[in-house]
């Protein structure tokens, strides 16, 4: 699924997250991964941006968004035909290493995966606090430290240890009232524990003294804040929720709104107001976190405001190409159904070309949004347009193979049969390719190798296109249709050969 960029020790780990050295997080790295995650789950994606999300927290686990936007993904996979199973496991092993930044997002997977198991989930919230507590994540561990005591509180059979553990975990990460709710519940599970009860003193102490002083105790106005924090709670746990209903997003909309009407040039707070209108996903939603997205731009000249905007332009496209397809499928003879679907589906290759132009132009070190922009071309037949954006895309070891897989295919739609092969032997020879890319890879060398030896007569051309055909044959005889080109180059080396 993301051959080549998982199951390898983070890039930000030298070690244990606990050692001496500690992480050396690396939140430019990171944030590419994020990027492609954003464009993975817009192409509903969901597993695939998962795994990048996760890839992404392993150089900087730090960093907020990337958390949010793994929950949203996990979400909508959840909620997808897909979710009815479990993930694969390549992506699970994203996270199956060492250290207490892989046990972090080891715990947030499964938390994430516990929708139907409230006392799963409370159990892997901990485990998640308790990581993130050794590796000083900032907003993350604020984020973690209060989801987490939500799930706690929310487990049908709560139990004293797992709020001692949230207690000790949230002083660590330095959030003293969390500590103190999570003592308080410990101790109203068992009051007759008296060194429990000096423990939790103590950080109620640590907490008054953090707020500076006793000025709130007593004042007017006490009712009412506290009325506010338990607002404030319920939108925490509403906004951390894996799987929201309609009334919950209605509300997250109106909340956000409210904020951003007060802070209408702050980005975060437009980032929030942004999400919660796609998430909740009505079509004047998208219209206007577009219309947002596009005047903040205007405003900051920002690039990724306006890669986000056309981001929600695609997806309303790709919906469309969706549906026409859906249409031509119950019709698949109907004229009027294909044109539509042809319609739809060059209208959004034109659409992502222009886009993926602009992330070229805005991001000219990163050689993938070539990649994605010669796939583009190449799908709207534009071979030698999709060539030049290969040729330049190839220096990414990241993407080499795949990259001059299509390089291979580009030269062979434009006549270029003996370039195709060269290429075709590169990309087998790269280390980003899976199984099934090999495959793929030795099915259009077989066709290459074929066309040469049809047009030049060229016998062990013909012999080896055969004997790869053989073999595909031998591993897979439902590939594409592998046994009518084994045949055809079987007669094919028998005429060669005759002469």
């Amino acid at each position: 699924m993301i051959s080549g960029l998982f199951g390898k020790k983070p890039a930000g780990e030298s070690g244990d997250a606990g050692g001496p050295a500690g992480p050396v997080f690396q939140p430019d790295k990171a944030e590419k991964f994020f990027a492609h995650a954003r464009v993975a789950q817009e192409a509903e994606k969901y597993e695939y941006a998962m795994g990048l999300w996760l890839r992404g927290l392993q150089l900087d686990p730090r960093m907020l968004p990337g958390v949010e936007g793994y929950v949203q993904s996990a979400s909508h996979f959840l909620q997808s035909p897909e979710g009815k199973k479990r993930v694969s496991k390549e992506t699970r092993n994203v996270v199956s290493g060492s250290g207490d930044v892989n046990k972090f997002l080891a715990a947030l997977y499964e938390w994430s995966m516990s929708v139907d198991d409230k006392s799963g989930a409370a159990s892997w919230a901990i485990k998640a606090a308790e990581a993130v507590a050794k590796i000083g994540a900032g907003d993350v561990s604020k984020w973690v430290a209060e989801a987490a005591y939500a799930a706690v509180r929310k487990d049908p059979k709560q139990r004293k240890d797992s709020f001692v553990r949230l207690m000790k975990a949230a002083d660590i990460m330095g959030f003293p009232d969390i500590a103190v709710n999570s003592g308080e519940d410990a101790r109203r599970i068992d009051p007759s524990d008296g060194q429990l009860a000096n423990e939790v003193k103590m950080l109620a102490a640590k907490a008054t003294m953090a707020k500076g002083g006793y000025e709130r105790t007593g004042q007017e106005g006490g009712f009412r804040a506290n009325i506010r924090d338990a607002s404030k709670q319920q939108a925490l746990e509403e906004s951390t929720r894996i799987s929201k209903t309609e009334d919950v997003k209605d509300r997250e909309v109106v909340r956000t709104e409210a904020e951003f009407n007060l802070r209408p040039e702050d980005l975060p707070t437009l980032g929030k107001l942004v999400e919660a209108l796609r998430s909740r996903g009505k079509p004047e939603d998208e219209e206007r976190a577009h219309t947002l997205l596009l005047q903040a731009y205007e405003r900051t000249k920002i690039y990724k405001l306006r890669q986000d905007a056309g981001e929600i332009r695609m997806r309303q496209t790709r919906r469309r190409v969706s549906e026409a397809k859906r249409m031509l499928d119950t019709a698949p003879d109907d004229p009027i159904a294909q044109s539509v679907y042809e319609t739809e589906r060059n209208g959004l290759l034109e659409l992502e070309v222009q886009e993926l132009k602009n992330n070229v132009e805005n991001y000219p070190t990163d050689l993938r949004w070539r990649y994605e922009l010669g796939k583009r071309f190449f799908d709207l037949g534009n071979f030698e347009e999709a060539i030049g954006q290969f040729q330049e895309a190839q220096n990414d070891p990241r993407v080499r193979g795949r990259v001059l897989h299509m390089l291979g295919q580009s030269f062979l739609r434009c006549d270029l049969a003996e370039e195709s092969i060269e290429t075709f032997r590169r990309a087998m020879e790269m280390t980003d390719m899976t199984p099934d890319d090999l495959r793929d890879v030795r099915y259009d060398l077989c066709c290459a190798l074929q066309i040469v030896g049809e047009n030049r007569r060229d016998l062990a051309a013909a012999e080896e296109a055969e004997k790869i055909a053989s073999q595909i044959l031998i591993q897979s005889i439902g590939y594409k249709d592998i046994k009518m080109r084994r045949e055809a180059l079987k007669k094919l080396v028998s005429e060669l050969r005759a002469k």
